[in-house]
């Protein structure tokens, strides 16, 4: 349908454009120009962008002769601005406009090349406020007019024409159809129709593209939850106003160049003149602005309760928003009164499965995988659950988001998750579908555990950190009803990635539930959860309760015939032994005993641990040379298992061993090269760690400097997780900062080290991998 794709309107010129378009035309230069109007070249050529803008010309010469096609260069063109006489019926726009400046330009550059321009997005995220603003920047822009043609109120297609007639102001002869009477009508007309919430009448569709056919100079805007999917159709999605995020540290007065929160100020200062913030009431703000997912209409709803809620409250209350935000205005639709309104128009217009499945996938925390709705929402459906997915991401209930890892998730804005949470609820499906969802996340883990110490295990980490809030509901279900065995799976089974994901606070915390629903589970699954809550116990240097519960795991794995957990709890226990030379030597038979059960097992993964601990608890002892050969093994292993974990480990491992052997430049190598792993796994734990070891050697090839900095960094960072370094490495870094101290004194190294705690993450990492002067 190429006819909906021709520009049908020129934006209007100003007094200076036309006197450049006259000169162009009579074949002055830019400089000649320039000096005619006593103006500088760039602006003469900022003025020619403009104005080949405007007439869709590449050049002067098509600038010219398009200028006298369209007559602008006559006495009486209607293209100039001072001549224009618009009509429109838009209606007066009582508060200002804010932001959106990008998304106007844009939607003005579609309808150059457009003649059906549809914007689509979720109820509340300001389609129609959008669409309003552009239109009304337009109304010069068109001879005959730009025209609002309001959809939500008509319910078939012959209330349709006749509303479209309405708004034209066009005399109806009832001897004619009233198609008939549109076409003839807008066959010579230049306007815009901008059709505002089209998507719940689609039986109109093709009514809309019969008028355009008909109406080669007619442009039409639309709003819709969804695309028509109309040929010539352009969609232009319209998202929430932009947020800040609160994680990343930003100055509290940086929050007003977003602009939801510039919003929310705007309208709260109409209800509350003289309204005013700090900082403090700046970060209330933002965290309004965010929970509400930055949509204009719960932002100005929120707002108008300024004048009976200070900030912080009001950030509080909002948290569960829908049944808080009051009314709008009353001259507004109903739809466009309150939230709850306007997502009650998008659920109403979905088809029987489609509620369903939108109700179900309120069980999901933080988004799911296409898998997982598989498995957990598809039980009852008549449709295919694909098909289904793909109509709420159509009708902007749902949005695809793609993972760093290429896995492609659907997500929820969190009002319209709350909301779907309460229609679930309706549907009496809420214990069912929780049930699967547990059952669901359950098995992943379980299969993650066995398959997170091979090559697998960047995927599996980054799956798991992406699945947060569903294990986090899960585990919460569980213990807080009477499902209790999913929780202690859960639990028995996420040890690992607690421990090697910065999660060990955590974990302490699933573990002692764990620990309490428990009591009385088979001894297996007793076994796990004490295995766990030991090896958070050695993450958190929490020895003597590490040892009491890997005791006990190991007695009951003994007891049940596992030789493999045996060998895991085995190996941990050892690790524990650490606090003088006795009870390093008790650990080392520990560990070999757990060696030799994974040995006997063929048990690659298992092998690979066992030799790293046996290294430590040798360096520990002071015995590097062994210390080096037991790495060097777990090294060799690893490489085999692909566990680059483990890998990135072993070669931190080792940067101790070549400092105390003093190969200091081998020793940086080995550091860098765990940490370089530990990046490429967006492991920030252990980049927080490996940092630390760098400087070691760093001090010691003369840059002390540097080393205080990175010190600094990876306190600072495990402060903020509430965990410390690991029980061998502990005396290591200790050994390290003296050395520091000594180098530079008490008062530079102090001074570095509290910069180094400024320091992001990225920027120490950055620091610590930058080459050294030979």
């Amino acid at each position: 349908m190429e006819d909906l794709r021709t520009q049908t309107w020129i934006e209007p010129f100003n007094h200076r454009e036309i006197e450049i378009i006259k000169l162009i035309s009579n074949g002055l230069s830019n400089h000649e120009i320039s000096q005619k109007l006593i103006l500088s070249p760039e602006t003469i050529k900022w003025y020619n962008k403009q104005i080949f803008a405007k007439l869709g010309a590449r050049n002067r010469t098509q600038a010219a002769r398009k200028a006298v096609a369209l007559g602008i260069l006559e006495s009486q063109s209607p293209s100039i601005e001072k001549e224009i006489h618009p009509s429109s019926n838009l209606p007066s726009q009582l508060s200002s406009f804010v932001g959106r400046e990008k998304e106007i330009a844009e939607i003005k550059q579609l309808l150059r090349s457009s003649r059906l321009v549809v914007l689509t997005g979720p109820g509340g995220c300001g389609k129609s406020r959008l669409a309003s603003q552009v239109a009304a920047d337009l109304v010069k822009a068109y001879r005959d007019g730009v025209w609002l043609v309001e959809f939500a109120s008509i319910s078939d297609t012959a209330l349709a024409e006749n509303a479209i007639i309405q708004a034209l102001q066009v005399n109806a002869n009832g001897a004619v159809s009233l198609k008939d009477v549109l076409k003839r009508f807008m066959a010579r007309k230049h306007l815009l129709l901008l059709l505002d919430n089209l998507e719940h009448l689609p039986e109109a569709y093709p009514l809309v593209v019969e008028l355009l056919l008909a109406s080669p100079q007619v442009t039409v805007l639309a709003t819709s939850r969804e695309r028509l999917h109309l040929n010539g159709e352009q969609e232009y999605p319209v998202h929430p106003l932009t947020l800040p995020d609160l994680q990343q540290g930003e100055l509290k007065v940086e929050y007003l160049a977003y602009e939801a929160i510039n919003l929310f100020v705007q309208r709260a200062r109409a209800v509350q003149p003289g309204f005013t913030v700090d900082e403090a009431q700046l970060l209330s703000i933002a965290r309004i602005c965010v929970d509400l997912d930055g949509l204009p209409l719960a932002i100005e709803l929120a707002a108008s309760m300024v004048k009976t809620y200070p900030l912080a409250l009001l950030a509080q209350r909002l948290q569960h928003s829908l049944d808080v935000l009051p009314n709008g205005s009353r001259d507004l639709p109903p739809r466009q009164r309150t939230l709850r309104a306007s997502l009650d128009w998008s659920y109403n217009l979905l088809q029987d499965d489609e509620k369903k499945l939108f109700a179900r996938l309120a069980i999901f925390q933080e988004g799911s995988t296409l898998d997982s709705i598989l498995h957990v929402c598809n039980r009852g459906l008549i449709k295919d659950p694909i098909e289904l997915l793909s109509a709420l991401i159509e009708k902007n209930l749902v949005y695809p988001r793609q993972n760093s890892d290429g896995e492609r998730r659907f997500m929820m804005l969190e009002t319209i998750h709350e909301y779907a949470n309460e229609r679930l609820f309706e549907f009496g499906e809420e214990e069912s579908i929780q049930i699967l969802h547990a059952d669901y996340y359950t098995h992943l883990v379980e299969i993650a555990e066995v398959e997170i110490r091979s090559a697998k295990q960047e995927y599996w980490f980054a799956r798991l950190r992406a699945e947060q809030g569903n294990l986090h509901s899960v585990l919460l279900w569980s213990f807080s009803g009477n499902h209790n065995e999913y929780g202690i799976r859960l639990v028995a089974s996420l040890y690992y990635y607690w421990f090697y994901n910065d999660l060990a606070s955590e974990g302490r915390r699933w573990t002692g539930l764990g620990l309490e629903k428990s009591v009385g589970a088979s001894p297996a699954l007793r076994a796990g959860v004490l295995r766990s809550a030991g090896q958070i116990g050695l993450a958190l240097a929490e020895i003597k309760t590490g040892k009491e519960y890997l005791n006990q795991a190991v007695e009951l794995y003994r007891q049940v015939g596992d030789k493999r957990n045996t060998a895991w709890s085995l190996v941990f226990l050892s690790c524990l032994f650490v606090e003088d030379p006795l009870e390093i030597s008790q650990g080392l038979n520990l560990c070999k005993q757990g060696l030799e059960l994974f040995q006997e097992l063929k048990f690659k993964p298992g092998i690979a641990h066992a030799f790293n601990a046996l290294g430590e608890l040798s360096r520990m002892h002071g015995d590097y040379e062994a210390a080096r050969h037991y790495y060097e093994e777990s090294l060799s292993v690893a490489s085999e298992t692909g566990e680059r974990q483990r890998e990135a480990v072993v070669f931190n491992n080792l940067s101790f061993v070549a400092y105390h052997q003093q190969d200091y430049r081998l020793a940086l190598q080995f550091a860098q090269n765990s940490l370089t792993i530990a990046r490429e796994l967006n492991n920030e734990y252990r980049q927080a760690c490996f940092i630390a070891t760098a400087s070691g050697p760093l001090t010691a090839l003369g840059q002390p400097e540097r080393a205080a900095l990175l010190l600094g960094a990876s306190y600072a960072r495990f402060d903020a997780l509430g965990t410390r370094h690991h029980p061998a490495d502990q005396s290591e870094l200790e050994l390290f900062k003296s050395a520091v101290r000594n180098r530079m004194g008490e008062k530079a190294f102090l001074e570095a080290w509290q910069a180094g705690q400024t320091l992001t993450l990225q920027e120490a990492v950055s620091l610590a991998l930058s080459e050294i002067d030979s």
